[in-house]
């Protein structure tokens, strides 16, 4: 027998080359082995991906210790532990695009009722206003059009771009654990730690949002809480912090998300101002 791409002659039943190190292949194509090419040299999944994926579920504080002291060949990559997660989170949710939309539009269903009622409004069938009114009215319902318009083009987005937010959400959590756990470690190091635990969590997300089509969408939304517990667990084992010590950190780091998750409200509230502003101006023209 030889190899296939040198040449060399090889010993029966050998599985690898001991001259070029290329693999023996001697069975034909099959859609399973396709598969399995895919899972094993494109996503990674391989044994670590599960030795990996079972660890950060039991015992996630070990997995971080072993990591950051340099444990590296047993554990995947975090940073590909967290693209696979984002990257099967693209796939779901796109293909249950439907569901995805309905099941984010659940938590404000009366505001978006609202302002579809507003957009939706035949301003010509009402009697007896005045120009004024008029003039409000169709503000009113151009800004509620506009805010629709957005609300569906932020889920547009998410659902596109889904891989670039989650490693923008990653930089995000690392800065506020950073600023939360200042030393030991550096901001590489807490990157490493968010990666996993995200990446972990990203995966039960998508479990919650199965549950959440078959039997309540409000299940989704139960990922935010099991976010922070899981958090708050983790990395109060991992830094070796008591009860009241986890409480602390947990409202040091939830003050530093607040702070970021209000000034981009502040931020899309002046753009809406702006727009409606524009829309004044525009039916004043």
């Amino acid at each position: 027998m030889e190899c296939k791409n040198c040449l060399n002659n090889l010993p029966e039943k050998a599985n690898f080359c001991n001259n070029c190190g290329a693999k023996v292949v001697v069975n034909r194509i099959t859609f399973k082995s396709l598969l399995l090419d895919v899972f094993v040299n494109v996503f990674g999944f391989d044994s670590r991906f599960f030795i990996t994926l079972r660890t950060v579920a039991r015992q996630p504080e070990l997995l971080l210790h072993d990591y950051l002291n340099g444990v590296r060949k047993r554990y995947m990559n975090p940073f590909s532990f967290l693209a696979i997660a984002a990257g099967i989170s693209l796939l779901v949710f796109n293909y249950f695009a439907d569901d995805f939309i309905e099941i984010n539009q659940t938590m404000n269903s009366s505001q978006i009722e609202a302002l579809q009622e507003k957009a939706n409004l035949d301003i010509a069938s009402l009697k007896n206003l005045s120009e004024k009114e008029v003039k409000k009215l169709k503000v009113e319902q151009q800004s509620a059009q506009m805010q629709l318009k957005f609300n569906k083009g932020m889920i547009e987005f998410m659902l596109r771009y889904l891989n670039l937010l989650t490693f923008v959400f990653l930089l995000l959590f690392a800065v506020l654990s950073k600023w939360t756990f200042w030393k030991p470690y550096n901001f590489g190091e807490h990157l490493v730690i968010n990666a996993f635990l995200y990446g972990f969590l990203t995966y039960l997300t998508l479990i919650l949002f199965f549950f959440a089509i078959v039997i309540h969408p409000s299940i989704y939304f139960a990922s935010t809480f099991i976010y922070i517990f899981y958090y708050m667990y983790v990395l109060g084992k991992f830094f070796k912090l008591t009860f009241w010590q986890s409480i602390k950190k947990l409202f040091r780091f939830l003050f530093g998300l607040a702070v970021v998750f209000v000034t981009i409200i502040i931020l899309t509230i002046a753009i809406g101002i702006l727009l409606g502003f524009l829309g004044i101006i525009k039916f004043d023209l």
